[in-house]
C-alpha cells in the first residue's frame, strides 16, 4: 500500500486546476490559506476546518471545460460550481459536505445573482471560500499585494451584507490586521504556513489511487473533444504492457496511474492550440511542449509518487536525447518510461485529431513507430512487445 499524504496530493492537484483556469500558480492554495485563517478566527472545529480546506483547494475543479470566464458568465458561474461538486464527490474520501461547499461558493449572501440561496441557507464553508477566493483573485500579482491591500479591504467592506456574510468579513478584517497574515500569504510556500492544520497520512491502496487518477484523467481529456479518452486509452495500453512484461501488480497499477496522469500538464495549454486544425507555429509548439514539464512538476509534490512522476513526466523524452523537456538520453530512461512514451504515441495516432479527419490505420501507425525506433527515439524492444500485444 502506498502511503499518500492527503494534503500533499490535494495541493498538487490544485496546482493543475490553477493552470487550467489560467490563475496564478497556488491560487487555490492561497485561497485555502485565507479560508483557514478565517475558519480559525471563527473557532471552527478541526473536522470542519479540514472540510473547508479541501473544498477550497478543489473549489474550481469544475472550471476546466469552460472556454468562457467562469467567474463572469452567469451560466458558467453556476455550472462550474455544480459540476465541481459532482467531480469532487466522485473522488475517494470527499464528503457530501465538501461537495456542498464547492457547489455554493459563489452564492451571494443577500440572495442576489444566479443562485437561489441566501444567508444561512448557504453552507458556512462556501461563504468562507467565496470571500477567500475573491480576495486572492482581486490581489492577483503578489508583487503588487501591498499597494492593493487598501483597495481590497474597501471592496470587502463595501460588499459586506451583499456578497459576503458580515460576520465572516469581520473575522477576516481582524485576521488581516496582523502583519504575519500578509507575510505568510506571500511566503511562496503555502504548504509550510498551513502546517497548523494537520492531516494524518492516509493509506491509499492502489485501487483508490486509480479512482482518483481516473477522475483527473477525465478532467484532462474533457478539455478538448479531440483528446477525449486519450489518457484512459494510454493507461490501458501501458498497464497491458506491464502485464506482458510480468511486472508485479504494484508496478502495473503505477503504470496505469502514470498513463492516466501523463497529460496532467496539458491543462496549461489553451484550447485554441489543442484544437488547431493546421500546423502549430513555433511559439505554439513551445507552449504545448511545456505540458510534460508541468506534469512532472505537479506530481513531484506528492510523496509516494516518485516513480509515477518520472514515468508520466518523461513521456516525450527520446532515447537519442532529443526529446523534451529535459533531453534525457536512453541510459536515463527506464523500461517504464519507454512503455509510457510508446503508449502515448500509439494512442494519439489511432485517435481523431483536429489536424486530420480520421484516425490512422494500424498498419500505417506501425510504419511511423518503426521509423521512430530506427531513429532511436523510441525503444525497439517495447515496440515489438506492443505489436504482439495489439496485433
Amino acid at each position: 500500500m502506498i502511503q499518500i499524504d492527503i494534503k500533499q496530493m490535494l495541493s498538487a492537484f490544485s496546482l493543475a486546476l490553477d493552470i487550467a483556469e489560467n490563475q496564478p500558480m497556488e491560487h487555490a492554495q492561497r485561497t485555502a490559506y485565507i479560508a483557514l485563517k478565517i475558519g480559525k478566527q471563527l473557532g471552527l472545529p478541526k473536522q470542519e476546518m479540514q472540510e473547508v480546506y479541501i473544498a477550497a483547494l478543489l473549489h474550481d475543479v469544475g472550471v476546466t471545460n469552460s472556454k468562457i470566464d467562469a467567474h463572469v458568465d452567469n451560466n458558467q458561474l453556476m455550472s462550474h460550481c455544480f459540476m465541481g461538486r459532482d467531480i469532487a464527490t466522485s473522488l475517494p474520501f470527499i464528503s457530501e459536505k465538501i461537495g456542498e461547499n464547492i457547489a455554493w461558493h459563489h452564492a451571494n449572501w443577500d440572495g442576489s445573482g444566479v443562485f437561489e440561496r441566501r444567508g444561512h441557507e448557504i453552507p458556512l464553508g462556501a461563504q468562507i471560500i467565496y470571500l477567500a477566493d475573491k480576495i486572492d483573485i482581486q490581489l492577483g500579482n503578489l508583487a503588487t499585494m501591498y499597494s492593493k491591500r487598501v483597495t481590497i479591504l474597501d471592496y470587502i467592506r463595501e460588499n459586506s451584507g451583499t456578497f459576503f456574510n458580515p460576520d465572516i468579513v469581520g473575522c477576516f478584517l481582524e485576521v488581516q490586521d496582523r502583519e504575519k497574515f500578509w507575510l505568510d500569504y506571500s511566503n511562496g510556500d503555502i504548504m509550510e504556513v498551513t502546517n497548523d492544520l494537520s492531516f494524518s497520512t492516509m493509506g491509499f491502496d492502489m485501487q483508490h489511487m486509480e479512482v482518483l487518477a481516473l477522475a483527473f484523467a477525465k478532467i484532462i481529456d474533457n478539455k478538448s473533444p479531440f483528446t477525449y479518452y486519450h489518457s484512459q486509452g494510454v493507461a490501458e495500453l501501458v498497464s497491458g504492457l506491464g502485464k506482458y512484461y510480468s511486472f508485479d501488480m504494484e508496478t502495473i497499477q503505477s503504470l496505469k496511474i502514470s498513463g492516466l496522469l501523463h497529460d496532467l500538464g496539458k491543462l496549461s495549454v489553451p484550447n485554441d492550440i489543442l484544437d488547431k486544425p493546421g500546423p502549430l507555429t513555433p511559439i505554439e509548439y513551445q507552449i504545448i511542449k511545456g505540458h510534460s514539464y508541468y506534469t512532472k512538476r505537479i506530481l513531484s509534490k506528492v510523496t509516494g509518487f516518485e516513480n509515477i512522476k518520472e514515468w508520466a513526466g518523461n513521456h516525450h523524452e527520446a532515447l537519442n536525447g532529443k526529446g523534451y523537456p529535459e533531453g534525457l538520453g536512453g541510459d536515463r530512461l527506464s523500461i517504464q518510461d519507454r512503455i509510457v512514451a510508446i503508449g502515448d504515441i500509439y494512442q494519439a495516432l489511432t485517435e481523431e485529431r483536429p489536424y486530420r479527419i480520421k484516425p490512422i490505420a494500424q498498419s500505417k501507425v506501425f510504419e511511423i513507430l518503426d521509423d521512430q525506433a530506427q531513429n532511436n527515439r523510441i525503444c525497439k524492444n517495447v515496440l515489438i512487445s506492443l505489436k504482439k500485444m495489439v496485433g
